[in-house]
């Protein structure tokens, strides 16, 4: 059962991704992504995929998989992982909607690719909140899927979104000199 709701929960998340690529986002024209950043994205989700299903107990034969979920109590994690999840997942996708306005007109069209300061919602507080929900949806994955590899997925994802969140906080500053003084890189009041 856990299994099935993490991969039920990465396809969710994945289609919303794919959304929010096509339909949502505003890239510059001139913008380009390394190949190899391109690459590691397929593999990672492909690897995903593989660490939860390859550690569900139905999927190891006669060995038992890592994921333990034997008792009704421990089920009970079930509903706030989900919650927390939809909770992440909003916030993810209205800090994305907040990025695309940047770049749009009230009718939705596309006026500009120049950068601005975001605002608003988890903008008041943090540089990336978009960062900050993709560590909570790798902690409910987690969580749901207990094995010492998803462990493993999460820290690169950790390190990943801490790393781009401090990067993008630092140009944010450099670049805008009325950038808020308040705000940090991901995590409200601490970094």
């Amino acid at each position: 059962m856990a299994a099935l709701l993490t991969l039920s929960l990465l396809t969710l998340h994945c289609w919303r991704r794919f959304y929010e690529s096509h339909k949502l986002q505003v890239f510059a024209r001139t913008s380009k992504i390394n190949l190899f950043y391109y690459g590691t994205a397929y593999v990672h989700y492909a690897a995903l995929i593989l660490i939860t299903v390859g550690q569900a107990p139905l999927f190891c034969g006669k060995q038992k998989g890592e994921i333990q979920w034997t008792d009704n109590w421990t089920k009970l994690v079930y509903i706030p992982c989900i919650f927390l999840f939809l909770l992440a997942s909003y916030g993810q996708y209205s800090s994305n909607v907040v990025l695309a306005n940047l770049r749009r007109d009230k009718t939705g069209a596309v006026v500009t690719e120049a950068h601005k300061i975001p605002r608003s919602r988890m903008f008041d507080s943090v540089s990336s909140p978009h960062r900050l929900c993709e560590i909570v949806l790798y902690i409910v994955f987690a969580t749901l899927t207990p094995t010492r590899t998803m462990l493993i997925m999460c820290l690169w994802v950790f390190c990943n979104q801490i790393q781009s969140a401090v990067h993008a906080h630092e140009w944010y500053k450099r670049t805008f000199k009325d950038y808020p003084k308040n705000r940090t890189a991901i995590f409200p009041y601490i970094l």
